[in-house]
């Protein structure tokens, strides 16, 4: 069935089901406005729904086609009843008129603005709740004018200018505060994705420096003279793994712990074949922790920044340890000035912070004594 066909079932079912209402709410001599309103507020909802608009456009067209509807229900049943004043009959004339005349409506400003608002988003419990506020607010109103009708207020223009307005003020109180909760959500977003590009901008900035391609290619070529061309090839081979690795993540929120440490392992064999004895990398880590997940290449960075801000000899080498105790993962390397301190942006280092602040409710810990600089990374 196209989705027209269905749209088209809707309204007609509707329009007999407010009819049904319509007649069975006079023959037991009781008021039909919430029975109407509430069945005409499912109609809107399933044809939102049918045509995939978002949850907050829905709760918009619900409180603006309800307040369009009463006053045009009671302009049709004023003419209707010029031709037909017979109590049943006019009454479903003008509440089928009146459905659908709102449906189809509906349908038309659907389709014009269905390009430009329809999307696969799937509904936040908040959005969920504006929608159940605006129908709340609908069926309160409609309850409050057939209450003041009957006891204080005679004026129907009275009742529904009271009620255009106050909808319109409250729901514009609400859309207000949820502008401003989705903007902030698009703009924490937008920040994260600008951070991204930028750490994997840093990322492959440091591997594919003039330093580091001069220290690479200095030790290849150290290796291949020295005729040891089974290093040679393992220095090569761990080489590419690291691009490798960059180029399998880079659009990954996180990676198994796993393979972070397969990475590091990579990254820090390529570093002892430079810094000989003067550096090293000692992991404990249990098995069942290696299941659980990091931000990409966050280990990485903090063994780089060690050897990055720390000299490095044989006379007092570099030692950088990783452990886990289940719930976070400790990166410690003891602490040696260098004659001349290293430049650092921290962007790296801000990037990791932002990505587990968004991702847990624990952020990473930094803590610098006299000796040694640990930084704990909450396992995901």
């Amino acid at each position: 069935m196209s989705r027209g066909q269905g749209s088209s079932l809707i309204i007609h079912g509707f329009a007999l089901l407010h009819v049904a209402g319509a007649v069975l709410c006079r023959v037991g001599g009781i008021g039909d406005d919430l029975v109407l309103t509430s069945l005409t507020i499912f109609m809107i909802v399933l044809l939102c729904l049918r045509h995939r608009q978002s949850v907050e456009f829905s709760a918009v067209v619900i409180i603006i086609a309800n307040i369009v509807g009463y006053l045009m229900g009671k302009g049709i049943a004023a003419f209707v009843n010029i031709f037909i004043s017979h109590p049943l009959l006019s009454p479903a004339i003008a509440t089928f008129i009146t459905t659908e005349t709102i449906g189809w409506a509906l349908i038309f400003f659907l389709k014009q603005y269905s390009s430009r608002s329809s999307s696969d988003h799937k509904a936040t419990p908040m959005e969920i709740t504006w929608l159940v506020i605006a129908i709340a607010i609908v069926l309160a109103l409609r309850f409050l004018i057939r209450l003041f009708r009957s006891t204080i207020f005679n004026g129907e223009f009275l009742l529904g200018s009271v009620a255009i307005m106050s909808a319109i003020l409250i729901y514009s109180v609400i859309y207000m505060i949820e502008y401003a909760r989705s903007a902030r959500r698009e703009a924490e977003r937008e920040k994260n994705r600008a951070d991204l590009a930028k750490f994997q901008y840093l990322n492959l900035k440091q591997q594919v420096n003039p330093h580091f391609l001069f220290n690479s290619l200095n030790i290849l070529d150290a290796l291949v003279l020295d005729g040891k061309d089974k290093e040679a090839s393992t220095f090569i081979h761990k080489l590419a793994g690291l691009y490798r690795y960059m180029l399998k993540n880079e659009n990954e929120s996180t990676v198994s712990l796993r393979d972070e440490m397969t990475y590091v392992e990579m990254y820090s064999d390529l570093l002892k074949v430079r810094f000989q004895e003067g550096f090293s990398v000692e992991a404990s880590i249990p098995e069942e922790d290696l299941r659980k997940s990091v931000i990409p290449c966050s280990v990485q960075l903090l063994v780089e920044n060690a050897t990055k801000h720390n000299a490095v000899s044989p006379d007092k080498p570099l030692v950088v340890s990783i452990s886990s105790d289940g719930q976070t993962l400790t990166v410690t390397n003891n602490i040696i000035p260098r004659l001349t301190p290293s430049q650092s942006s921290g962007l790296g280092l801000n990037y990791i912070r932002e990505q587990y602040k968004a991702r847990s409710d624990r952020g990473i810990e930094i803590s610098s004594g006299e000796d040694h600089y640990t930084v704990k990374l909450p396992l995901l």
